[in-house]
């Protein structure tokens, strides 16, 4: 796997996820991981702070990441003592996890800042169970056609730059429809606190039918956001 270093922004995230804890941002981690049970697989655990509201009815975590400073803030952070955690280094786009191992996977502010978003959703996919969810708290593009997603297309390529890859411009929820989930108890809604550019967000539990259904081609989502 490709070294991933983003030591200042590894920093200045640790702390801003902190102080988000107290905010509107630390409730909903909270109500979008009720959704989770059984193994649950944290996909850009960055510090840890999901790992402060994991669910009663989760009964083990995978916790994946590819910065090596934020693997080791999240080692000071645990679920419930009685829930084991493991921490793997590991991208979003290549699980080392086996096919339908998992029952939920969270993605929290992690799909703006992979690569391939397109790619990490299908990993998700792969290694879900049948019937198993998505969890989603993520900022997404403005709709189509607003003056702010022309801004957010205009500022990503500089702000991803300072940002540790962060794009503002992706089409988050498209991308879920179109690795087969199911989308309706997804919400779209502001994201606050946060920067006025980061809006709006979406939140909440993506479903994987039991039976399986084709997903729709996309094209890839590459590291520039086009």
């Amino acid at each position: 796997m490709a070294h991933v270093s983003h030591p200042v922004f590894a920093r200045a995230y640790t702390l801003l996820a902190g102080l988000g804890e107290h905010t509107t941002l630390g409730r909903w981690r909270s109500e979008v991981l009720a959704a989770a049970d059984g193994r649950l697989l944290v996909v850009g655990v960055g510090p840890g702070y999901d790992l402060d509201h994991v669910s009663p009815a989760v009964t083990s975590v995978v916790a994946v990441d590819p910065e090596p400073r934020m693997l080791r803030a999240a080692t000071s952070r645990s679920a419930d003592p009685g829930v084991p955690v493991h921490l793997i280094r590991a991208v979003g786009e290549r699980l080392p996890l086996a096919a339908g191992s998992v029952d939920a996977v969270l993605f929290a502010l992690v799909l703006c800042t992979v690569d391939d978003p397109a790619a990490a959703l299908a990993e998700a996919r792969r290694v879900l169970r049948p019937g198993g969810v998505l969890l989603l708290l993520e900022h997404v593009r403005a709709p189509e056609g607003s003056r702010l997603g022309r801004l957010q297309d205009r500022l990503t390529p500089a702000w991803r730059r300072v940002a540790g890859g962060c794009h503002l411009d992706r089409p988050t929820r498209a991308l879920v429809r179109a690795a087969g989930f199911e989308d309706s108890e997804l919400v779209d809604g502001p994201l606050a606190p946060g920067l006025p550019w980061c809006l709006p967000h979406l939140r909440g539990v993506a479903r994987l039918p039991a039976t399986p259904v084709p997903t729709t081609q996309l094209p890839p989502v590459n590291a520039e956001g086009n």
